[in-house]
Order: C-alpha cells, then structure tokens, then sequence
C-alpha cells in the first residue's frame, strides 16, 4: 500500500515539474513564436504590394458596414483590408480573399496600389488538383493578371482573348480560374469601395 503511495507521489511530483517547464517553455517561445508569425504576415503582404512599409488591419466591423452598403455579392469573399503605407501615404490596399474552388475553398491575398491597378497575389491556401487547378498561381496565368486594374471586371475564356477583361484559363482547370478570377474581382470590388470612401472623405 506504502508502495503504491510513493509511486502515486512521484508520479504527481514528475507532472507537476513537467508541466513546470513545459509553462516556462511556452512563456519564453511564445511572444518569439508570435513575432515570427507577424513578420511573416508583413513578408506575405509586401509581396503582393512591395512598395508598402506598414500595413495597417481595417476594422472588421467597419469593413462589413462600409461594404454592406455597396452593390456587391463579392464582398462577401472578403476577409480582411489591409491598408499600405509608405512615407505616411496611402499606397495601396492587401485585400484577403476566400472563393469556392473545385476541391475546396481558395484563401488569397490580393494587392492593389492606390490607382487601382493589380500588382499580383498571393495564394495562402487551396485544394486545387496538383499539376491542373494548382497553376492559377503560377505564370503564364499568373502573369496574365497583374496590370489588370479594377475599372474592368474580369472574365475567363478558353479560346481566343479579345479584350483586356478576359483572361484565359488554365486549360483542363476552368472551375479553378474562375475561383480565382472571382477572388480577384471581390478584391477590385472592395478596392472601389474602398477608394470611393477615400475619396469623398478627402473632398
């Protein structure tokens, strides 16, 4: 009985201290755990919009309000709004986006400069089908997108592109440049918003 107390002590003992140092471990990685993660986010955000140097997280309530107001299904797709600034000026806007794909949902993070124009994306997550739906993040996709600006809604077409709203799609993977092509226009769409806001604020 004494035998089984001692065994019940030290067993106590040897958890207690465990979860001692597995808490001391937590206190000292977690803020540097939590600084690698913003840094990164700042990384993922430059990339799409290079020229920015700080980038400042829109409300989420405010954001709802304002675009609840507007016109637009795409809104909807809408996550987050990250205004870019440089120098103290307003460069441009980090849009996040998630769309329907055809194997699940699409996660983008969209940059637009302040004259509306695309400078590229960035896919943060998918479920697209590898060597097909996968290459709407890579040229010559891609490549097909960035100059777009938001004064003309984009559409996807498999043949022939007759004028600077159509994009072609990724052959054998439709459904996923559509998804993307919707992600992309949402992101315009809060782009106008976004600017018409500025705008009238200004005046």
């Amino acid at each position: 009985m004494k035998e089984i107390r001692k065994m019940g002590v030290l067993l106590f003992v040897i958890c207690a201290v465990a979860a001692a140092l597995l808490a001391m471990t937590n206190a000292v990685t977690a803020p540097k755990i939590a600084e690698n993660a913003e840094k990164r986010e700042v990384e993922a955000k430059q990339m799409v919009l290079p020229a920015g140097r700080e980038f400042q997280e829109m409300d989420e309530a405010e954001m709802r309000a304002l675009f609840e107001k507007a016109d637009s299904e795409n809104l909807k797709n809408v996550i987050a709004v990250n205004k870019a600034i440089a120098d103290g000026e307003l460069v441009g806007y980090t849009i996040k986006v998630a769309v329907a794909g055809f194997g699940g949902e699409i996660t983008m993070l969209v940059g637009i400069d302040h004259t509306g124009k695309l400078l590229g994306y960035n896919i943060l997550s998918h479920e697209e089908t590898a060597g097909l739906g996968d290459k709407i993040a890579v040229d010559p996709f891609y490549g097909q997108m960035v100059g777009k600006t938001s004064a003309t809604p984009l559409s996807v077409v498999k043949g022939e592109i007759k004028n600077d709203g159509q994009v072609q799609a990724v052959t054998g993977a439709t459904i996923s440049s559509k998804a993307a092509i919707s992600a992309i226009n949402s992101a315009f769409d809060a782009y106008n918003v976004l600017s018409d806001t500025q705008n009238s604020e200004v005046n």
